[in-house]
């Protein structure tokens, strides 16, 4: 049976796998419930490894790290999917259903991780459940990889490269077709400001990589003609009530990936702004909190004194991401993506003078390296030329002219060798949500069922095409 024909009299099969995962609440929570990424994490990996027996596939559980779908062949030598069945924290502002308890609607499926990252996984496993049905006979054996810590850190590949040999080539179905061959590098800076007693609660954001959704403050009540005359004054995006006769403020931005923060607004920089421009604050902690506001007038590290752009991979992003009350101060974290081909060092030290110069005090910094794959432009290149026919096999399933590209978003693609994004999302494609809504990191996430399954028709075209070109 062709392709098409199979993907179709499987599509309600197909549908109803993403959505059994998109159920599973599947955070990475390191050591909760005694499991390397928490107890979600394990179900998750669990019920994936279900589907890969009952489709015929080889299952592994690497410890509960991580696992894998395989489909040997000839030789050992192995072509790798890597995807992640972790997602970030839920968020607020969900309008279309709860974020574990998936819907469809007009033939998207509405549920966190429905597109970042289960749906494209369940893409894969069908594309290897149809090679394994149709009797293909392939030289090298497929791997596809499940892991739990993709959103957190990537330790889920660490353990399992120092276990395993990676594959002689691998796709990362995490990213927009056809093929990405460069990510920025990423910077992360964790700071802490002094605050005084008067602040009694302090948070914003739900994860490191996103434009923090929601922020509060609790402080120190005023009188009640104070306080109602603030109320009369606050925009749409604030709500100011009490609290055990304390005063409380919240501010209400519009989450986005951090690296893609133009789609957002930061609850955190409303909240700053407002309490510092409200004279609600003594004057310590509004100098604490002006760096919050000031450090991030928008999304692209002019307040950090970072701001630098290149032809391939765009300009340099950074957002203050996640906010917190700790140890009698307040601890933020940046998450800064560097062009491919700027000098993450020197950002580093621009970023440092600016932070410290607020007062703040950099208590952990972590530089993670981007890549560009120079080869993959190169069609004189083994490589190069696989690039070139991955990019060819979208351009014939879409009937669209596509061209290989770099992105900020990380993915397991920078901890592998001879490793590229490959779908299955499109750059073009509109999601039938409002602003801040629809995709990965966003309320309301969905993925349209159409695209995975021609996900899945690309994916075996790219493996037999992968399979016959490879050594």
């Amino acid at each position: 049976m062709e392709i098409k024909e199979w993907l179709q009299s499987h599509r309600e099969e197909m549908i109803g796998d993403v959505m059994e995962l998109t159920a599973i609440e599947s955070v990475s929570r390191p050591g909760e419930g005694g499991f390397p990424f928490g107890s979600g994490c394990r179900k998750v990996l669990h019920r994936a490894l279900v589907l890969v027996e009952r489709y015929g596939l080889e299952a592994e559980n690497l410890e509960d790290y991580c696992g894998s779908a395989v489909l040997k062949g000839k030789s050992g030598r192995e072509i790798g999917f890597f995807s992640h069945l972790d997602v970030v924290p839920e968020g607020k502002g969900w309008e279309k259903t709860k974020p574990y308890e998936p819907i469809i609607e007009n033939g998207w499926i509405y549920g966190r991780g429905s597109a970042d990252n289960k749906g494209p996984a369940v893409a894969v496993l069908y594309a290897l459940r149809y090679l394994k049905e149709s009797g293909i006979s392939l030289k090298h054996t497929l791997r596809q990889f499940y892991g739990c810590d993709e959103e957190r850190g990537m330790k889920d590949a660490e353990y399992y490269l120092q276990h395993r040999k990676p594959p002689v080539f691998s796709l990362v179905p995490d990213c927009a077709f056809p093929v990405c061959i460069g990510e920025k590098g990423k910077l992360r800076i964790v700071c802490e400001g002094k605050l005084s007693d008067k602040v009694f609660l302090l948070r914003g954001g739900d994860g490191e990589n996103s434009v923090p959704e929601k922020a509060e403050i609790v402080l120190d009540g005023l009188h009640e003609e104070e306080l109602e005359e603030l109320k009369g004054s606050c925009p749409h995006f604030i709500r100011i009530g009490e609290e055990n006769e304390k005063i409380k403020v919240e501010t209400f931005g519009r989450a986005a990936h951090a690296a893609q923060p133009e789609d957002g607004e930061s609850a955190v920089v409303l909240l700053a702004r407002f309490i510092c421009d409200c004279g609600l604050l003594e004057e310590s902690d509004c100098e604490t909190f002006r760096f919050l506001w000031e450090a991030f007038p928008d999304a692209y590290g002019k307040g950090l004194g970072v701001e630098c752009e290149d032809e391939l991979s765009g300009r340099l992003t950074a957002v203050g991401s996640s906010l917190q009350l700790k140890d009698g101060g307040v601890r933020l974290c940046i998450d800064i993506r560097c062009p491919v081909t700027a000098d993450l060092q020197e950002v580093e030290v621009k970023a440092r003078q600016v932070v410290e110069g607020y007062g703040w005090r950099i208590c952990e910094l972590v530089q993670n390296p981007g890549y560009y794959r120079r080869d993959g432009g190169d069609c004189r290149s083994d490589v190069g030329r696989a690039v070139s026919r991955l990019t060819d096999i979208c351009q014939e399933v879409y009937g669209r002219t596509f061209a290989p590209y770099c992105m900020g978003g990380g993915t397991y693609a920078r901890k592998l060798p001879n490793a590229f994004g490959y779908g299955p999302g499109l750059s073009f494609q509109k999601k039938p949500c409002p602003p801040g809504h629809g995709k990965g990191h966003q309320p309301d996430e969905c993925v349209y069922v159409e695209n995975l399954l021609y996900a899945a028709e690309i994916y075996v075209k790219a493996i037999l095409m992968l399979d016959e070109m490879l050594e």
